[in-house]
């Protein structure tokens, strides 16, 4: 059954009918080549989807990620109300968009795919293992890193100078470059980690 943004959900806003997640009917509907939430929480209780090992993404890759949001400057987004139709309406394949799934079509694009994480389930699925981040001092941030801020439900990719590439929260506005000090919340910093790398 395809992603439905009006589709009831149980009292923590969550779980759908037939016990999939939001998460995991936006995943199958937007992205169906990458596994969905629920997929790798059944792959790792039956110990057939233990974390890889990585290297932090290195810097020039970083700034790779950072040239290709480049190229996404100035791309439409829907208005704020309208009904999101996912990361691949972005680029004028119909309506809406957001901020979780720019980035990861970003990241996908420039060969580091991850399984469609939004922006408030982020940092708890790189705790957890479910993608393949870690969290890095503010202090050791570079270009390329996510930046998520803490009760805002929103993320972008860090451009470097204090700078981000971002959907704006308002919607109707486009994907540009904004100052990471625009934005209320703790900015958390997450690296990619590359699992095809020993660490």
């Amino acid at each position: 059954m395809p992603y439905n943004p009006n589709e009831p959900r149980d009292n923590h806003g969550r779980w759908t009918s037939g016990g999939e997640t939001a998460a995991d009917r936006y995943a199958k509907t937007f992205y169906p080549d990458h596994p969905t939430d629920s997929e790798i929480r059944i792959r790792r209780a039956s110990g057939d989807a233990a974390p890889k090992a990585g290297r932090d993404l290195p810097p020039e890759e970083g700034r790779q990620i950072v040239d290709k949001a480049k190229d996404w400057e100035n791309t439409p987004y829907a208005p704020k109300g309208t009904p999101k139709a996912g990361p691949n309406a972005v680029r004028g394949e119909g309506g809406g968009g957001d901020c979780s799934g720019t980035v990861n079509k970003i990241y996908g694009e420039s060969g580091h795919p991850y399984p469609y994480t939004p922006s408030g389930a982020f940092a708890d699925a790189a705790q957890r293992g479910k993608i393949p981040f870690r969290e890095v001092d503010p202090k050791d941030r570079q270009p390329g890193d996510v930046v998520v801020f803490d009760g805002q439900n929103h993320m972008a990719i860090y451009a470097g100078n204090g700078g981000m590439y971002t959907a704006h929260h308002d919607g109707g506005k486009p994907f540009n470059r904004q100052p990471v000090s625009g934005f209320k919340g703790r900015a958390r910093y997450f690296r990619y980690q590359d699992g095809s790398k020993a660490a």
